[in-house]
């Protein structure tokens, strides 16, 4: 019976390395068309690279291990003991210590301490409500001003759509003038729990190794440097998993149960699918090896942060079981397969497409070595089926590892900020079996044991010397809009108590009109990626006419989404990146006329990104500068009439050069009353986000 057992769970494991070196290698998401163009020949350059590089290194390595004999054994072993020799708690601080202050430095440098994605953005926006004492603030009339994307507005207050864990932390960064060093921390705390897990589950020499990795992962660290939520949400689930491994092995009390729970419920309250995920591998695992009460114990105090998070549901969307996704998207944003909140058919093919992308991504951008990033995990997984002294706390990693993975195959959304984020619950797991990988191969490989240290040391050099640089500089050219300060050029101009208009795109002007006239956050992504500009433009100008000559603002509003849903369904022949703003489509078989020529025109003279300023505005849109879009003169009006004792300037650039920076100017214009278009208000987001 005991044989028939290990025999299954060899076989498992060696079908399931088969199985994830099929989803790693293989390009599925560019045969299943998930994949851009440019991602599938970057794929395949990069193979050909680990190809090349391994076939030049290897051989040398061994050559000269062979030449070498013993002279290479002995000097790789003095470097390895004096490693060993410094104290854990010496080598673990350091460590922290170091990755913090790289992650610190690299947020200025990357990022310009700057919030680069319309996530952090909102969740940012949320922390200075909460800086506030309050969990929404008022919504304002003139939301095509001031909306942005991920932000709900409901029963006449506006919120951000995320669970409210990780905008409580950047509260208490706001609080001390420095919300970039939220994330550096925790990353750093995750490190160390990272060593304390590898140091109890594997020994000391293994944690140590496990810590470098971590420090060393250019994923990890840009991710550490931003303000995603993926950071924070790690470090509750390293805790966990530490707690946990207390807890299994034999440690007294309930004080590590405890934590288990409360750690889960924290990572719940950032993100709560990861955070069920990994309870329920860590529920069972402990449910098996201690018995039902520090489970049970765990599962109630866990209970806690779920409490938490359903009651800030019912207070923000009304229900315990809304989420503010739900509320701002609709039922489309919800797990499963069907219709998502962008009108793309969500399915098992584009799903199995989408997780194999993001294990494409995990072994290429995990560590930027110059050869996969898993190849030491299937190493692991192949050892636990071979031996089973490998096998629980393998099958206890590759378990946490599937998590994610798993849980995300039933949402539709996948991104690659930074790296496969989604995956980032994984990077726990992969980095311990990956550790297991080298010290497992490491003592079997005999003769051959300086070839293989030496390329992997070559391989570790040359990510961390050529190809974490390369990568961070590609990184901090991203998105030059987005590291704008014009905070400090006001004050450098004295400029404070005013309103200053950000000149922004034809698209992001369209966008936020739709929103001003009440539209869907889904029924306006739909729209804007099926139908032309020149037909929005008009189908606004028109409401906002009508609105002005008296029009019911219902029955306006009743007709605009009208047309825009017809417009929809009648598939209309539109490309993009033919405009200065290349994502407004243009109909192909349309006239061009002159009100979209103009749009057209004032893009030409140049145009920034409002989304990075939102959070720097009071969410109550009281005090200190105002941000607001530029809309033109004629709609501008409705702002002037909200603020008509305030100085209005301007941030645009004075050209549409590349690289052209924005600067501030005092607007030349006031706009009276009697241009301002009438009715053009917000509408409130209906239960479900419709």
């Amino acid at each position: 019976m005991v044989s028939r057992s290990g025999d299954g769970a060899a076989r498992a494991f060696a079908a399931l390395t088969v199985f994830l070196i099929l989803i790693a290698f293989l390009p599925w998401a560019a045969w299943l068309g998930a994949a851009r163009p440019d991602e599938v020949t970057a794929y395949a350059d990069t193979v050909w690279d680990w190809i090349r590089w391994l076939a030049i290194v290897v051989p040398f390595a061994v050559l000269l291990a062979y030449l070498g004999g013993r002279r290479v054994d002995a000097l790789l072993e003095r470097w390895l003991s004096r490693i060993a020799d410094v104290s854990d708690r010496v080598f673990a601080c350091t460590l922290g210590a170091l990755f913090a202050a790289v992650a610190l430095v690299l947020s200025g440098v990357l990022f310009s301490r700057n919030p680069h994605l319309v996530d952090s953005i909102a969740q940012l926006f949320q922390a200075r409500i909460f800086g506030e004492g309050s969990l929404t603030a008022p919504a304002p009339e003139e939301m095509e001003f001031f909306g942005a994307s991920h932000l709900v507005q409901h029963n006449g207050r506006w919120f951000s759509q995320y669970p409210p864990g990780h905008p409580a932390l950047l509260t208490l960064g706001l609080f001390s003038g420095v919300p970039w060093i939220v994330n550096p921390l925790f990353a750093a705390g995750t490190l160390l729990l990272v060593y304390a897990i590898g140091r109890r589950l594997l020994g000391a020499g293994s944690a140590k190794l496990a810590g470098v990795l971590y420090l060393f992962s250019p994923f990890v660290l840009f991710m550490s440097a931003s303000y995603m939520n993926h950071v924070t949400t790690g470090f509750f689930l390293a805790l966990a998993l530490y707690a946990a491994l207390r807890t299994a092995h034999g440690g007294g009390g309930v004080g590590w149960p405890l934590t288990v729970g409360l750690a889960l419920g924290a990572a719940a309250m950032i993100r709560p699918l990861e955070s069920a995920a990994w309870a329920a591998v860590l529920g069972l695992w402990m449910l098996m090896r201690r018995g039902w009460q520090p489970a049970f114990i765990a599962g109630g105090a866990c209970l806690v942060g779920v409490a938490a998070l359903l009651t800030y549901n019912g207070l923000t969307t009304g229900h315990p079981l809304r989420f503010g996704y739900t509320l701002l998207w609709g039922p489309g944003h919800g797990l499963g397969f069907h219709t998502d909140p962008w009108g793309e058919p969500f399915t098992p093919v584009k799903s199995f497409a989408n997780t194999a992308l993001d294990l494409q991504r995990l072994n290429v951008f995990l560590f930027g070595w110059p050869f996969p990033s898993l190849i030491f995990v299937f190493v692991a997984l192949v050892l636990a089926a071979a031996d089973r002294r490998w096998r629980e706390s393998s099958g206890t990693l590759a378990a946490l590892l599937l998590a994610a993975p798993i849980a995300y195959f039933f949402y539709w959304h996948r991104d690659n900020y930074l790296g496969p984020r989604f995956l980032y619950p994984s990077l726990i797991p992969v980095l311990l079996l990956t550790v297991i990988g080298i010290a497992g191969l490491d003592t079997r490989l005999d003769r051959w044991r300086s070839a293989f240290r030496l390329t992997l040391l070559a391989g570790l050099l040359t990510g961390v010397a050529l190809n974490l640089p390369r990568s961070a500089g590609v990184v901090a050219g991203r998105m030059p809009g987005m590291k704008l300060h014009p905070e400090v050029e006001a004050k450098r101009l004295g400029v404070s108590e005013a309103v200053v208009l950000v000149k922004v795109g034809w698209g992001n002007r369209l966008m936020a009109c739709l929103w001003g006239w009440g539209v869907s956050a889904s029924e306006a992504e739909r729209t804007y990626r099926v139908v032309d500009g020149c037909r929005l433009q008009g189908a606004l100008d028109e409401a906002d006419s009508l609105a002005a000559a008296g029009r019911d603002s219902a029955e306006v509003r009743h007709a605009l989404t009208t047309r825009l849903r017809e417009w929809r369904d009648m598939q209309l022949p539109v490309i993009q990146d033919v405009l200065p703003d290349p994502t407004v489509r243009v109909d192909t078989t349309a006239a061009f006329p002159q009100r979209c020529y103009q749009q057209v025109q004032w893009d030409r003279t140049g145009f920034t990104l409002y989304g990075t300023l939102v959070w720097r505005n009071d969410p109550w849109l009281r005090d200190g500068i105002i941000y607001a879009r530029d809309l033109g003169p004629r709609r501008n009006g409705r702002l002037m009439m909200r603020y008509p004792d305030r100085d209005y300037y301007v941030y645009a650039p004075l050209s549409a050069a590349a690289g052209a920076r924005p600067v501030l100017r005092r607007l030349g214009y006031r706009a009276t009353p009697s241009r301002v278009p009438r009715g053009s208000g917000s509408r409130e987001a209906e239960d479900g986000g419709g």
